[in-house]
């Protein structure tokens, strides 16, 4: 499956939720950026888009409590998995970060 398309206004491969923040290119594809959405509604907006995409998420990995999550993601065409791991910064915001790793 190709990868899921990218925002637009943004120079990355993944989705983006409607609203972002201090979008950051990390390099090697790895994103950072924080959204007003709840942390809930950022793990259900990626499994949404990413399941779409093909993509298979790790259960057995994946981690979600109250002020953070991560869940780890496989069938990129790179071969890498990708790993989303979102953090409540308790201003109203969440920090999403999304980068890919050999695991």
């Amino acid at each position: 499956a190709p990868p899921p398309a990218g925002s637009g206004k943004y120079d990355t491969e993944f989705p983006m939720p409607p609203k972002v923040e201090n979008f950051m290119d990390l390099g090697d594809g790895g994103i950072n950026y924080q959204t007003p959405m709840k942390l809930e509604d950022v793990v259900a907006f990626y499994r949404v888009e990413f399941e779409k995409a093909g993509y298979e998420e790790r259960d057995v990995i994946t981690s979600i409590v109250s002020e953070a999550f991560s869940i780890a993601w496989d069938g990129h065409p790179s071969g890498k998995a990708i790993i989303i791991q979102g953090v409540d910064l308790g201003d109203g915001t969440t920090n999403v970060n999304i980068r890919f790793e050999d695991i």
